[in-house]
């Protein structure tokens, strides 16, 4: 498992070689579907943190502290842990899955991919409903990891039918 950050920075260094700005929303986001996608695929989860189902969506509480001072801004550098910038992973195989993973959202503003994420029967939905008002509730990883694996069925199934 890799520390979010690693994950956060690794988003941060694409949108920038790809000359765009990403704000704390769309990054908070971009990580939540890697880490679903990575789930989906593999079984395992791709961060070393739960994800919490907040009002806008779903998020990972050390990204949100770690960027909350931009507010809806764009992001001006790199998350660190203990003064220092948190390299971001360097595993060709999971580099390029991240790589896809921004081909399919980067385009997406923040707020689109929130309500993307707010979609009906997504784990957001799910853990939002049933924590009925309870902030802050933790979205079980077998929920997002059941939710991404159909997905990515459905996917496998289209491709093998084109």
């Amino acid at each position: 498992m890799h520390s979010p950050k690693a994950i956060a920075n690794y988003f941060i260094d694409l949108a920038k070689s790809s000359g765009q700005g990403i704000t704390p929303m769309k990054l908070q986001k971009l990580v939540y579907y890697a880490n679903g996608w990575y789930a989906g695929y593999t079984g395992q989860p791709l961060i070393d943190e739960a994800v919490e189902a907040w009002p806008y969506g779903p998020v990972i509480p050390s990204l949100y502290h770690e960027f909350k001072r931009f507010g809806s801004a764009e992001i001006d550098g790199k998350a660190s842990e203990d003064g220092k910038e948190v390299p971001a992973p360097a595993d060709t195989e999971l580099r390029q899955f991240l790589d896809n993973v921004w081909k399919q959202y980067g385009q997406f503003t923040g707020i689109r991919l929130s309500e993307m994420t707010h979609a009906l029967g997504s784990p957001w939905d799910v853990t939002w409903k049933a924590a009925a008002g309870v902030r802050n509730a933790g979205i079980p990883f077998e929920i997002i990891a059941r939710h991404f694996k159909q997905a990515a069925d459905t996917a496998q199934q289209r491709t093998h039918q084109s």
